[in-house]
């Protein structure tokens, strides 16, 4: 939804710090069974008062209580809520709280004013959706005759400074708007510092800076 004119180029990369940086916790907890001591684990004969349990019981039918009624659905309810069924409500609930977040984050991206507002919003909303706390856009002309134009999120002008000393074909942005081999489309590199090749001063950078992935594609009108 950018009106940018065909002749420019535009890149967005998000930078995903490393692990350690991030502050991220697990929102997942495993349970160890606890186990019981011996003496609960027993069979024991009920003891109620007016009953001999060696007196054999009457032989009718007697309907069950209300409680173990109320115990059997409950165990029944509670067999039934991690079925198929609630897999599918799950998976059906996660759809529309992420179509509820780009709902937003595109209302946010119409109501900017300026090209400038725009791609602020643009890197806020990209960052937001791939978990990133930092971005890099970076707009070129066509032609090569007009200002280049790099705006980030996160990222102060000596971090940007240092990222510009990275060899141009070394970064995401560079094979792209380059059209370099490998920069047709996104690139993703999810464990940066562990491919093979990568230029040394990158990884220097990357250390520096702080991110150990990063995510880019190219943006057409």
């Amino acid at each position: 939804m950018l009106d940018i004119p065909s002749r420019v180029r535009v890149h967005v990369e998000t930078l995903l710090a490393a692990q350690n940086d991030m502050g991220v916790c697990d929102a997942i907890e495993q349970y160890a069974p606890v186990g019981k001591p011996d003496t609960m684990n027993a069979p024991h004969v009920p003891k109620v008062a007016g009953i001999d349990s060696t007196v054999p019981a009457p032989a009718h039918t007697v309907a069950p209580t209300t409680s173990v009624t109320g115990s059997a659905t409950g165990s029944s309810s509670a067999t039934s809520s991690t079925g198929p069924g609630a897999v599918l409500q799950d998976r059906l609930a996660g759809w529309v709280s992420d179509l509820t977040t780009l709902h937003e984050l595109t209302e946010r991206l119409v109501r900017t004013a300026t090209l400038n507002d725009a791609l602020q919003e643009l890197l806020r909303a990209g960052a937001a959706l791939v978990g990133a706390r930092r971005g890099l856009v970076v707009m070129e002309p066509g032609d090569g005759l007009g200002p280049d134009t790099t705006i980030g999120l996160g990222l102060a002008r000596a971090d940007l400074g240092h990222i510009e000393t990275v060899p141009r074909s070394a970064m995401s942005y560079g094979r792209i708007l380059d059209g370099l081999p490998g920069g047709e489309g996104e690139i993703s590199q999810p464990d940066l510092l562990s491919e093979d090749g990568l230029d040394p001063r990158h990884r220097e950078v990357a250390a520096r800076l702080g991110y150990a992935a990063s995510y880019a594609l190219p943006l057409s009108t």
